[in-house]
């Protein structure tokens, strides 16, 4: 397996050698794709969790007392008002003066990952994209303790908690990524067939994923540094199916000189 990561890294034109490798270097070698990928991720996401627990904290030092009765929030004397922080935009309203899309919007505006809002009638979250709405009337006992504990809580992650998190995005990530390299396969068949390689499909598949791994990776790296944010997909086939004419192209210049 060694031997066909230094092709794909330091001898790209040598991939095509890979037509021949086994199925379970194959798989060995797409496990730590996906194990570098979700490593990356983690690192990116870091910083979030990190700041959660500190976060939570001011949110809850600041939150009024405030209780539920027949399903309405009430909070006597205490008015609407919006917290933001580095991972949190909250949202207090009994007066009901907000909704929901207003919390939507104003997170892709300002690039926070939690929005939660306490409404007249539900509680609403979004967390990156997973929208949530809750009436208070299918809760039991909630109140300002009970938010404020968790906002106190939220945060204080053990390494469990960090090995279980990496084990589901590990999962996560391994479906988009077999994913993105399903699409590489298919257009590395397609390309190499347009180069009259004569390669059969399992061996263009070998030496698509590994034509695969550098572009990936350096698509990952660009955009955990924030460097590229767009057409990530588009720009791993276009790498890919570079690098996999580079290869082509050296083993038809081999096979001729032979």
């Amino acid at each position: 397996m060694i031997y066909y990561l230094k092709q794909a890294f330091i001898r790209p034109k040598d991939i095509y050698k890979a037509k021949g490798m086994k199925k379970r270097h194959l798989a060995a070698i797409v496990a730590l794709l996906v194990f570098v990928v979700t490593l990356l991720n983690m690192i990116q996401i870091l910083p979030t969790v990190n700041s959660i627990e500190s976060d939570g904290k001011e949110i809850a030092n600041d939150l009024p007392e405030f209780s539920v009765t027949d399903g309405k929030l009430q909070a006597e004397g205490a008015e609407s008002y919006i917290h933001q922080t580095n991972t949190f935009l909250f949202f207090f309203d009994p007066e009901n003066e907000t909704n929901s899309n207003e919390i939507d919007d104003n997170l892709d505006r300002l690039k926070v990952p939690i929005g939660i809002g306490l409404f007249e009638k539900e509680l609403y979250l979004n967390l990156s994209g997973f929208e949530m709405e809750t009436p208070y009337s299918q809760i039991e006992d909630f109140n300002n303790e009970t938010i404020r504990t968790i906002f106190n809580e939220i945060g204080n992650f053990s390494i469990i908690s960090y090995l279980i998190s990496f084990g589901i995005l590990y999962i996560g990530l391994g479906l988009f990524t077999l994913f993105d390299l399903l699409f590489i396969v298919l257009f590395g068949n397609l390309f190499s067939r347009i180069l009259r390689s004569n390669l059969r499909f399992k061996e263009n598949m070998r030496i698509a994923i590994l034509s695969a791994l550098l572009p990936t990776l350096l698509v990952e790296l660009a955009s955990v540094f924030n460097v590229l944010s767009l057409y990530t997909f588009e720009l791993k086939i276009i790498l890919s199916l570079f690098f996999l004419y580079l290869t082509i192209k050296e083993m038809k210049k081999n096979t001729q000189a032979d």
